[in-house]
């Protein structure tokens, strides 16, 4: 657990770099640390668009600074489309990452394989019949049923440690659609 006195030592240095971003997008400098909104741009949503927390309790993000971030930034969502959760793994040593989108209104699907040809897949919810973790040594995956056929996105491999991690955002991920489509 941090102490009080390590805690605001990292606000004030987030603070420095969110008012540096700020400054590059012509927005006015933040004279405190967000309490409330987007710890990325220091925005408040609109209201009805959820915040999405990290492991440290005081950092937030907006899906408008989640777009922003690669493979992210490559996904195009209609303007009523509201993100309801998100993974990837940016790792350093990748040269790509995946990733994986749950909509209001649809999964989307990123692969790193085959990088020239990578792009979004989405898949309605209305056409999602199940979903399911599949485990593998070097290739763990989403499988994803559907009307026709199914949609598999497989993660890299990688460390130990980093495939630990996406174990755990693809068996996330499942358990996240079943719930979704059981509504």
């Amino acid at each position: 657990m941090k102490r009080a006195s390590e805690i605001e030592e990292a606000k004030a240095s987030l603070l420095r770099e969110l008012n540096e971003r700020r400054a590059r997008e012509g927005k006015p400098a933040l004279a405190s640390y967000p309490d409330a909104g987007c710890t990325s741009c220091g925005e408040m949503p609109a209201s009805g668009v959820p915040l999405f927390a990290t492991s440290v309790p005081y950092i937030r993000t907006c899906q408008d600074c989640v777009l922003k971030e690669f493979p992210f930034r490559k996904l195009r969502l209609s303007r009523a489309e509201k993100i309801m959760w998100y993974r990837n793994n940016p790792t350093f040593h990748r040269s790509s990452d995946y990733g994986i989108v749950l909509t209001d209104q649809a999964l989307y699907l990123y692969s790193p394989f085959w990088f020239v040809f990578a792009r979004w897949r989405r898949i309605p919810l209305s056409e999602i019949r199940g979903a399911e973790f599949r485990d593998s040594r070097l290739f763990p995956a989403l499988h994803v049923q559907r009307n026709g056929r199914d949609a598999v996105l497989r993660t890299p491999p990688d460390y130990p440690d980093e495939m630990e991690y996406d174990r755990r955002n693809l068996i996330e991920a499942a358990e996240r659609l079943r719930t979704v489509i059981q509504q």
